[in-house]
């Protein structure tokens, strides 16, 4: 083999050297295909000259001449498919880069989820709205509440309103395990009462506070999807960011921002600035 040829065939052999395994291997199968048949035609050029220069009366073929341009042209070809399998590499490599830089800020800012949720939530509980849009009292540290043995959970006989106010009552005292079964039992009562998408909310956010986070989603997804236009949507749609983001579904809960940002007309500053805090911790493109 001459010394031009093997040149060439070690640069394809190096620049096939990051491709994979079975790259190479199609690559050095069609490298050894056209060394044999370079070293044919060189070794038919030479015997027609002979080895010290006699001739030997072997004359060269026709074709020779275009077959050695052909040869090249070939390993040009060669050269221009490695060099484009190098470049996709490169690509893969760069984006494997932004997926791991990617990954690592997600990581960074799942550290700060915990005391943005523990946050969030001692905020829910200080500012739990009335379905008014009052706010509830926060609860007296010194007072003693019932717990579920102490207290006998049963809707009173009356109207719906009755049985909602006295499901209510509970959770104005932060007494949230009895006015969770309260609210329940209010719902199940009551499936068509204009009340319904309040009891749904109320019940998903206990179940968010007191840490049932599927739970919490069905209910706050019942409310959003059947009660479009009700008042406590945007909460819900912020709840359920919470929820999801405790949940390891930081991009769904992205998708829960959007949706309230389609309704921030009706929110509060409160609510619009606990939903920039949200959206930074899941990581949320604006």
């Amino acid at each position: 083999m001459t010394k031009a040829l093997s040149a060439l065939v070690f640069m394809v052999f190096l620049l096939a050297a990051p491709a994979s395994a079975q790259s190479r291997a199609e690559i050095a199968l069609k490298v050894e295909r056209l060394e044999r048949e370079m070293v044919a035609l060189e070794n038919r050029l030479r015997n027609s000259q002979g080895g010290s220069g006699v001739v030997t009366g072997v004359a060269p073929q026709a074709g020779d001449a275009q077959l050695l341009s052909d040869l090249v042209a070939k390993f040009g070809t060669l050269e221009r498919q490695v060099r484009a399998m190098n470049g996709r590499l490169e690509e893969l490599e760069y984006r494997q880069r932004k997926q791991d830089e990617a990954l690592e800020l997600i990581r960074k800012e799942m550290q700060l989820q915990a005391r943005e949720t523990a946050q969030a939530q001692a905020e829910m509980k200080a500012q739990i709205n009335t379905p008014s849009g009052g706010t509830v009292p926060p609860k007296d540290p010194g007072a003693s509440v019932p717990d579920d043995a102490a207290v006998f959970v049963s809707l009173p006989d009356g109207d719906p309103a009755m049985q909602y106010r006295y499901a209510f009552n509970f959770i104005q005292k932060n007494d949230l395990e009895n006015g969770f079964k309260a609210m329940d039992m209010f719902l199940k009562a009551n499936p068509d009462d204009e009340r319904v998408g309040n009891a749904k909310f109320w019940l998903g956010r206990i179940h968010l506070l007191q840490g049932r986070m599927p739970q919490a989603a069905q209910q706050l997804l019942a409310l959003i999807e059947e009660h479009p236009n009700h008042d406590k949507r945007p909460d819900a749609l912020l709840d359920l960011a919470d929820v999801l983001i405790a949940l390891d579904s930081a991009q769904d809960a992205c998708n829960a921002l959007s949706e309230f940002r389609r309704s921030e007309d009706k929110a509060s500053e409160r609510l619009k600035a606990r939903a920039q805090r949200t959206a930074k911790t899941a990581g949320c493109a604006d």
